[in-house]
This record gives C-alpha cells, structure tokens and sequence, in this order.
C-alpha cells in the first residue's frame, strides 16, 4: 500500500532586496529547518539550502540593482517532491562580459537540484528548483511503513 507523501507547511517568506544581504543567514537557517522536517539526509538539506540563497543572491544581483524591490520564496512538499520557487518583479541587467569570480549563480543552482526551470519575462524572474524525495515513485507515492 502506498500514500502521497506531505511535507510540513509551505514556507513562505516576501523579503526586501535591499536587506537580502543582512538577512541571508537568518533565510538559510529557516529554509534549513524546514528541509530537515522532511526528514531529508544531510546533504539534500544543504542543497536545497545553498541553491536557495544563491537564487536569493541572484535577485539582489541581478534584478534590482537599485535595492528597491522585493524577493518572494515559497518552499513546498507535495506529490513526493520538495519544490522552491524564487521569484522577483525585476529588471535583470546584462551580465559583465567578464564577471571574475562571481556569474555561476545558476551554475551553482543547476548542479544541487535535480531539476531547474528559469522563466524571464517583463513582468521579473522565477526560478523553480525541485528535489524527488527518496523512497518516492515518480507518481508522488512512498511505501506504507509496516
């Protein structure tokens, strides 16, 4: 006998891109908690964690250059994946021909979660990242304990 698996609560959080620089830690920790109250092992949590703040990142980067702003996370446990979404209501400007050591945002995103979807429009910028659970068909069920 299998069950659809959910998660805790949703996690949603609007912040200020003006202060996602102060409040980082303070996110990772929350997104952090929450990952782990699904039971995750150690080394999903902190991918989930890490491609969150680097989308987090990205909008204070790239979507307000001026600060003026606002990020929205949603974070979520349904039909047997765990989902992030990142989104912004932002202008993102060109990337530096040369950016040096920075630049690899989604490089960094695209390597941690299992499946990455990047939507531009005028309207700002949404990153949906996705992590199976283990033990999850890919019908969103898991195995009845015994």
């Amino acid at each position: 006998m299998s069950a659809l698996f959910r998660g805790p609560e949703p996690l949603r959080m609007a912040l200020a891109a003006r202060s996602l620089p102060q409040v980082l830690a303070d996110v990772r920790a929350r997104v952090g908690d929450w990952a782990t109250g699904l039971g995750l092992p150690g080394h999903t949590v902190d991918d989930i964690v890490l491609a969150t703040h680097e989308a987090l990142a990205n909008v204070a980067d790239h979507a307000y250059p001026d600060g003026a702003g606002t990020a929205e996370l949603e974070a979520a446990c349904t039909d047997g994946e765990v989902r992030v979404v990142v989104r912004d209501s932002g202008r993102w400007r060109a990337p530096a021909s040369d950016p040096g050591w920075r630049g690899r945002g989604l490089v960094i995103i695209r390597g941690l979660a299992e499946h990455v979807d990047v939507h531009r429009a005028e309207d700002g910028t949404v990153v949906a990242m996705r992590w199976r659970l283990p033990g999850t068909s890919s019908d969103g069920s898991r195995p009845m304990p015994e």
